[in-house]
């Protein structure tokens, strides 16, 4: 079990899911996000054993002082999850240009943020456990989906770099890999996909965010594994890596 864990994004969705599944086991959770309403209401449902924080992951040198001065008061985290991040689907040419900086910003430099603030504390600890979050569009392009795919690629390269690297230091990285997954994110996303998106979607297994933060909980407890995914996606990781010709017909735009 984990004595202490720093959750980023942990005031919704799946972020909040794994707070509550951590909170439940006995460990002291601080869940941080940019959102203080979303925290309290997320502190709310949590009870006495968690704390909440502000921050926003794209600011690096908020992002460290805020993670310097938790560190300061409760101790060196052992475990420590950023699911922050969002989607805006579209095609290319009509997708914002906030929103592909804003994707960029918070899904990957983000990601790379919260690692760089923790991983002197972790390796001054000589342990410690670093779950970022990517998706099955990091494993696989989905038109759509494009600048998203391409920050959760990002995020698993970025990652499997980090566990070689920080390794020697007593320091495990993994990568969490949802499928679509029922947060209000998610509902926020239908709005945008293009008619083909939703229209392939309809036969896709769709997860609670409980489901991904239990299968998540599980691999910690394994210790073992690089990429979590959870049961009902693992065939598609499979078909990802060993069908990929296969894939590409799947997940290509009609004509």
């Amino acid at each position: 079990m984990h004595q202490r864990a720093f959750v980023f994004g942990g005031s919704e969705g799946i972020g909040l899911a794994v707070a509550t599944q951590l909170v439940a086991a006995g460990t002291q959770v601080v869940v941080l996000s940019r959102s203080q309403a979303k925290l309290d209401a997320a502190l709310a449902q949590l009870g006495p054993g968690a704390i909440a924080l502000s921050v926003d992951v794209t600011d690096a040198s908020t992002t460290t002082a805020v993670v310097d001065a938790l560190v300061a008061e409760f101790g060196v985290p052992d475990l420590v999850v950023t699911t922050a991040g969002y989607a805006r689907p579209g095609y290319l040419e009509d997708l914002p240009d906030e929103d592909v900086a804003g994707m960029v910003a918070t899904n990957l430099v983000g990601t790379i943020n919260v690692c760089r603030a923790v991983l002197p504390h972790l390796r001054k600890a000589g342990t410690g456990t670093i779950v970022t979050t990517s998706s099955m569009a990091g494993l696989a392009g989905v038109f759509g989906y494009t600048v998203y795919s391409a920050t959760k690629f990002g995020v698993i390269g970025f990652s499997e770099a980090l566990r070689r690297e920080v390794r020697p230091y007593g320091i495990d990285v993994r990568v969490l890999c949802p499928p679509n997954t029922l947060t209000p994110g998610f509902d926020e996303e239908n709005r945008y996909k293009p008619a083909e998106v939703l229209a392939a979607e309809e036969s896709v297994a769709t997860l609670t965010p409980e489901q991904v933060a239990s299968a998540l909980v599980r691999a910690l407890r394994r210790r073992r594994g690089f990429l979590v995914v959870p049961r009902g996606s693992r065939l598609a990781a499979a078909a990802i890596r060993y069908a990929p010709s296969v894939v590409d017909r799947a997940l290509r735009r009609p004509s």
